[in-house]
């Protein structure tokens, strides 16, 4: 059995790529549900890109939890735009965190958005 047959089952995760510190927090958390076994992490930069296989893993049917750092959305949007929703979308700002470039984000705040995410998505190990 392959990596990919393990996987598909699991939803997938679509983080946020941008450049302050709300976007690393959203990358964080959907590569911590990817190496703890519990979803698949899938580049939103090949769905806004509309790469051919990476658009087909997205319309395979399974879950799609999507992590935007900011308002700006920017992980709903690229999956609109290939008519792509996510069946899990949380916004970290909508969350009570701060978007700035040069205040990081402390890992007790970072750790409570993980446990609310995962909750949510209803992840579980």
């Amino acid at each position: 059995m392959n990596d990919d047959d393990n996987n598909n089952n699991k939803p997938i995760a679509y983080s946020c790529s941008g450049c302050d510190h709300v976007a690393q927090v959203a990358h964080d958390i959907a590569l911590s549900m990817h190496t703890a076994g519990l979803a698949e992490m899938s580049s939103i930069s090949g769905v806004g890109g509309n790469v051919e296989e990476i658009i087909k893993k997205a319309n395979s049917g399974r879950d799609i939890i999507a992590i935007d750092g900011c308002r700006r959305q920017c992980v709903k949007e690229c999956l609109l735009r290939n008519n792509i929703k996510a069946t899990h979308h949380f916004v970290l700002t909508n969350m009570g965190v701060e978007d700035t470039d040069n205040k990081p984000i402390s890992l007790i705040e970072s750790s409570a958005l993980l446990k609310l995410i995962y909750a949510s998505s209803g992840l579980t190990k």
